[in-house]
């Protein structure tokens, strides 16, 4: 992906304002100018895998996508939270209360300004969303908060309707230790175009996964889910941009403290201990 800085290299285009060169993997990449109006680039690129090839492609400004103004966000209720961005041009539909997001599954998305309270670290954590689907296929992403791959720390929510199931996952860093992660599973994808309440829960020494109520639960593994890695937060999409979701996402919710079984039922909507909260009812134009 091409990037680019209109104030001479201080800050750059974020990843959806890119110009794609491939949807392979790829690695190490070399820039150069070859001549007035032609730029060359030179880089590592596979269909398996990110070494399998040298590439060669030239392109000239023209083909960069155009610059973009300020994409549209969507409120974060939690503390001191700016608004989200919502990319890819999603908007309200019918939801659980009052309107939702919904989301094409091409591009789409939500994704969080950084602040400190957002990586939830070493904490117990509780994570709540509505959603609504019908894909039979393709992976499904939900809630993605910190990296992405099987070494980096983070935490996602996920639908595989292919495998039948909702799947939660966390991967963690525990001071020298290796990277491990723990994953919890339902037994139904829920893809019936019904809205479903989703939590992820942290806590007790478990990680405990429930749709409408009805949970299932593994060991927790002890460690940060968010310790020196890349970081983000987005809702529908994959960090690294390879997955969309396609269906409709109302009232997501993130505490750093494990909700009581009683306090889910209830739909508890407090403020308090908030990392996020976005309800995903409106869209408004630019900030």
């Amino acid at each position: 992906m091409i990037r680019s800085s209109y104030d001479g290299g201080r800050t750059w285009d974020s990843v959806d304002r890119g110009t794609v060169v491939t949807t392979d993997w790829s690695g190490y990449s070399d820039m150069a100018r070859i001549d007035v109006d032609t730029v060359g680039l030179m880089y590592e690129g596979g269909a398996v895998d990110a070494r399998d090839e040298i590439r060669f492609a030239r392109f000239d400004e023209d083909w960069l996508q155009p610059r973009r103004g300020p994409d549209p966000v969507t409120a974060d209720l939690a503390r001191h939270a700016r608004p989200a961005a919502v990319l890819g041009g999603a908007g309200t539909t019918d939801g659980v209360f009052g309107r939702a997001l919904e989301f094409d599954g091409v591009d789409d998305a939500v994704r969080l300004p950084y602040r400190d309270e957002l990586p939830l670290g070493t904490k117990d954590f509780t994570a709540s969303l509505w959603f609504r689907y019908t894909a039979a296929t393709g992976e499904q992403p939900l809630l993605w908060m910190g990296g992405i791959g099987t070494t980096q720390p983070q935490v996602w929510l996920r639908g595989e309707p292919a495998s039948n199931r909702i799947q939660g996952l966390i991967t963690v860093r525990d001071g020298a230790a290796a990277p491990r992660s723990a994953s919890v599973r339902t037994d139904g994808a829920y893809n019936d175009g019904q809205w479903h309440r989703l939590t992820l829960r942290r806590g007790g020494g478990q990680l405990t996964i429930a749709v409408d109520g009805v949970r299932t639960t593994t060991a927790d593994v002890p460690g940060s889910v968010s310790r020196n890695s890349p970081f983000g937060v987005h809702i529908g999409q994959r960090m690294d941009s390879r997955a969309f979701f396609t269906g409709a996402i109302d009232d997501v919710h993130v505490w750093d403290r494990a909700l009581s079984d009683e306090e889910i039922t209830a739909g508890d909507a407090s403020a308090r201990d908030t990392v996020l909260w976005l309800p995903m009812d409106h869209v408004s134009g630019s900030h």
